[in-house]
């Protein structure tokens, strides 16, 4: 039970520092937040827990905050605008590994206490590294694409929980694809890619009203596009 009250602790501060972000600094928050929740991600990815019997990881909420992101971006400002972001994150991922290898590659002093911390931390091996960040870019565009076709034929709730799902479906599959198939059995394999997606499903459901308050904020801005905000009533 404690770990699920943790689990829903990063639930709201994912949630707070994408609004806080959006509601003060507008769409440059948007970018702020998204590198900000990916970098903690990849932190966080590392750290195991169990809830209900079910292994996961501790960054499955934080990391999915930001199809979120890629959902208000696309629906304000439009589909080379969530495109831009899914780069973004792409970015601030990369740099945070590659920094990370080179300060590991540092020779520690006889003082020093962190090598063999950080040294687990940037420990990325080339396949997984690959998978995730293969994943991470064409789920963002398969996210993007169907948020923006669907756009003006749906409400909102709709077409990001579409959308987040669809996005969800396509970064589990090609990720553990890439980092597991043939390296576990097969049984394994589909365990895997089932359970992290039947717990993403359930936590996502949560996000719907972070993304209409997060396009709220943004149009406050004054930027003119199609969504009313009396359509959240709906």
């Amino acid at each position: 039970m404690f770990n699920f009250f943790v689990l829903f602790l990063e639930y709201i501060l994912s949630a707070m520092i994408i609004l806080l972000a959006l509601r003060f600094m507008k769409k440059e928050g948007a970018y702020v937040a998204l590198a900000t929740l990916i970098i903690a991600s990849n932190l966080g990815v590392a750290k195991l827990f169990k809830l209900f019997g079910i292994e996961m990881t501790a960054a499955n909420m934080s990391m999915g905050m930001a199809f979120v992101i890629y959902s208000i971006l696309t629906e304000v400002y439009g589909k080379e605008e969530g495109k831009k972001a899914v780069w973004t994150g792409f970015f601030a991922q990369l740099a945070f590994v590659l920094l990370g290898l080179v300060y590991t590659s540092y020779l520690p002093s006889q003082n020093d206490f962190a090598q063999s911390y950080l040294s687990q931390v940037f420990a990325v091996t080339p396949r997984i590294a690959f998978a995730s960040w293969t994943a991470f870019i064409l789920s963002g565009y398969t996210a993007v694409w169907i948020h923006h076709t669907l756009k003006g034929r749906t409400k909102l709730w709709l077409r990001n929980n579409v959308a987040t799902k669809i996005g969800q479906i396509v970064d589990n599959l090609i990720f553990v694809t890439i980092a597991f198939l043939g390296i576990v059995d097969f049984k394994t394999y589909l365990q895997i890619f089932i359970t992290t997606s039947i717990v993403e499903f359930a936590l996502d459901y949560a996000d719907t009203w972070v993304v209409y308050l997060g396009v709220g904020f943004l149009k406050d801005e004054g930027h003119d596009g199609n969504f009313k905000i009396a359509e959240a009533r709906d």
